[in-house]
């Protein structure tokens, strides 16, 4: 097969023979082949490519978990912090405190679709940076709430913030293939089930040793992860790098000319350097229908997720445990979650499917709220919430990189994923109210397990059209062979026509 370089440097007409991800075989233009991933992806890759990866997995891997890592340690923090004593002592009762919960995804969905948007616009590492800063401070702030009212606005402040560094996966498509970014994203996004173990630790040892002090353990909690976002945001800031195609003399301090030139073309897998936002992709977005099955999809992934967030140790203090040990225990789900996770990415990276992975996840989480809802044994509930965690990070990840991998052009996809994002905290605001009722939350439960049996079903059919998607195009193509012509799309990009470009793959 030839290379894409090769085929760069001809400027001919070539016969490209693609693998069952691609088409086809055809002879096609230079400029119809360069979005795509040839069957060589997995051949030997060169010294500078190697050096390359190596790099960006050293550097950019690194910093995106440690974003996740202090944005989901932040995000934990209020369901430990009720725990311990801040309802209490701020006198907050059931429904002010899922006002307070809900508050922070209004602040989230107002941002999240234009954080996205101008990631083409500003530096990533002026965004992330200023983002993590900013909501470690909200956070810092909120350890010294004296009312409901504070609470609540720093509540929003910090969701506002948040939003801005959920564009971390947009970001790593501009340096990655798409058969590279599920692994490198459960590897960064397992440092958010980390975190919800990190964060039940934390809490378990102030509740446990700094109970006599001159601050209440919940403000020491507060201000103890505010500090950790605070310092890690100014780091972010230092060392995340601008997008390949936008570095000024083509290098920075890590990366050189050469690997440069090189990650902007492995970029042109399924990107278009020099892309930014298209008003008419925003359009398209709204006009597909596969926008607003990713939507409904993680709609329901992400509302089980923040009322898993907030929830997790009061459902395990309910299981019969006390406050201070439901704390500990929080941290089993979590660890089983941050293995499972990049397992699965790992092997749908190899088999280049991400469909069966998200399905599966999805009927796991649901056999664990089926559990719940059972007078099942302390023992067996436990499990149900391994089931459940691990199955929802699994979901979550691999859903945002089906989504990413498979949707032409930069702005078309950044708005898919900011439609998607937007559904998944309209309904976290709605599954904050839902879990009033302990010791079992039979309500919330039942609720969450109907959302998700919808999610799977969203998925089911997504995997299906992109599969019919694949076919039709393959006919199409042979079509245009039998008559000797080259499809109009073979001189457009994806920026123009999207992922419904003839020489475009969906990954199933």
């Amino acid at each position: 097969m030839a290379s894409g370089s090769d085929i760069e440097a001809s400027g001919k007409e070539v016969e490209v023979v693609y693998s069952e991800n691609v088409g086809v075989g055809k002879s096609i233009p230079v400029n119809a082949y360069r979005f795509q991933d040839p069957e060589d992806d997995n051949a030997p890759k060169s010294a500078l490519e190697k050096r390359l990866l190596l790099k960006q997995d050293l550097l950019i891997v690194p910093l995106a978990a440690l974003i996740y890592l202090v944005t989901y340690l932040d995000r934990n923090s209020f369901g430990n912090g009720k725990l311990l004593g801040l309802t209490k002592e701020l006198h907050l009762d059931a429904n002010q405190y899922a006002d307070a919960a809900q508050l922070f995804y209004v602040g989230y969905v107002v941002f999240m679709i234009p954080a996205n948007i101008i990631l083409r616009t500003i530096e990533p590492y002026i965004i992330f940076g200023a983002a993590i800063i900013s909501f470690g401070t909200f956070l810092c702030g909120m350890s010294a709430a004296k009312n409901f009212a504070t609470v609540l606005v720093l509540r929003m402040l910090i969701g506002a913030g948040q939003a801005f560094v959920q564009g971390i996966g947009m970001s790593t498509s501009l340096w990655y293939k798409r058969r590279e970014i599920a692994l490198r994203g459960a590897i960064y996004y397992s440092t958010a089930t980390l975190s919800g173990a990190f964060s039940g630790l934390i809490a378990y040892g102030i509740g446990k040793n700094m109970t006599n002090t001159s601050r209440s353990p919940w403000q020491w909690l507060f201000l103890i992860e505010g500090l950790i976002a605070v310092g890690s945001g100014i780091l972010v800031l230092a060392l995340f790098p601008p997008f390949p195609d936008k570095m000024k003399n083509g290098e920075n301090w890590l990366f050189t000319k050469e690997e440069i030139e090189l990650a902007k073309e492995r970029s042109k897998s399924f990107n278009t350097e020099g892309s930014k936002f298209e008003f008419h992709q925003v359009i398209a977005a709204i006009k597909d229908p596969k926008t607003w099955a990713y939507a409904f999809m993680n709609a329901g992934i992400g509302m089980c997720l923040s009322t898993v967030s907030i929830f997790l140790p009061s459902f395990i203090a309910d299981f019969g445990y006390t406050d201070l040990n439901a704390q500990l225990f929080s941290v089993i789900p979590y660890a089983c979650a941050f293995v499972i996770l990049p397992s699965c990415a790992f092997i749908s990276d190899k088999i280049n499917k991400k469909g069966p992975f998200i399905i599966g996840g999805l009927v796991f989480a649901c056999i664990g709220y089926i559990i719940l809802l059972t007078t099942a044994p302390v023992g067996a509930k436990m499990m149900a919430t391994c089931f459940i965690t691990s199955g929802l990070y699994t979901c979550i990840v691999l859903t945002v990189t089906w989504l990413g991998i498979n949707t032409g052009g930069f702005t078309k996809r950044g708005f898919t994923w900011g439609v998607a994002e937007v559904f998944a905290q309209v309904f976290s605001i709605m599954g904050t109210k839902l879990y009033k009722y302990p010791p079992r939350y039979l309500q919330g439960h039942s609720i969450m397990l109907a959302f998700l049996l919808f999610a799977t079903l969203n998925g089911a059919l997504l995997w299906w059209w992109m599969a019919y998607c694949n076919k039709k195009k393959d006919r199409i193509l042979e079509e245009y062979a039998s008559r000797n012509e080259v499809h109009p799309h073979a001189e457009k990009s994806l920026e123009e026509v999207y992922d419904y470009h003839i020489y475009f793959r969906y990954t199933l």
